[in-house]
């Protein structure tokens, strides 16, 4: 068998035939807002200090639908999907803002099934979003769901409008590092 160059290249480190990705951004800034369907109301939040994992629960209803809107800069990022607590949501692009600053995603979030947090305890619920080329956006949101017949606790609290993250993303683009979590 005779040797040739070719025979002998290393295809796996071979850096040319790969299509070329783009800048990786020095930091990436997103939004997400929920609102409970039908009439987009407000979701609220309650400080609860330092008795759980994380000081700020999320109160959400189980058996309901919620809108997710997603806002990102630099506007050409793209997500086809968020991970909530395990839950697949499609999103959908909206809109690119009028400046072109952000781009705005939206999909539905549904808590049927989902069942209610017992009394005295919060679930950490996963929350995971992959970006084309420069990784996956991930964090832990601290929930409690209520039951229809508490509703009126999902309402106890502060409401807020967005979760704000200001993210980077790592060299290997596979995570991005939040650097800040700001509820809005």
């Amino acid at each position: 068998m005779s040797s040739s160059p070719l025979a002998e290249r290393d295809y796996a480190t071979a850096p040319a035939q790969r299509p070329a990705m783009g800048d990786l951004p020095g930091l990436v800034r997103l939004s997400i807002a929920l609102r409970i369907q039908p009439n987009d109301g407000p979701v609220f939040f309650k400080v609860d200090g330092q008795r759980f994992g994380q000081n700020r629960t999320i109160k959400l209803l189980t058996g309901s639908s919620y809108k997710v809107e997603v806002k990102i800069k630099p506007s050409t990022l793209q997500v086809e999907n968020i991970s909530i607590g395990g839950v697949l949501v499609p999103l959908e692009m909206k809109s690119k803002e009028p400046d072109g600053d952000r781009i705005v995603y939206t999909g539905t979030y549904d808590t049927e099934g989902v069942a209610p947090t017992k009394s005295g305890e919060r679930q950490p619920i996963q929350i995971t979003m992959p970006f084309t080329d420069i990784g996956t956006f991930e964090t832990v949101w601290q929930v409690k769901f209520y039951n229809y017949h508490k509703r009126d606790h999902c309402q106890w609290g502060s409401p807020f409008s967005v979760i704000e993250y200001e993210c980077k993303p790592n060299e290997t683009r596979s995570l991005m590092w939040v650097n800040k979590e700001s509820f809005l």
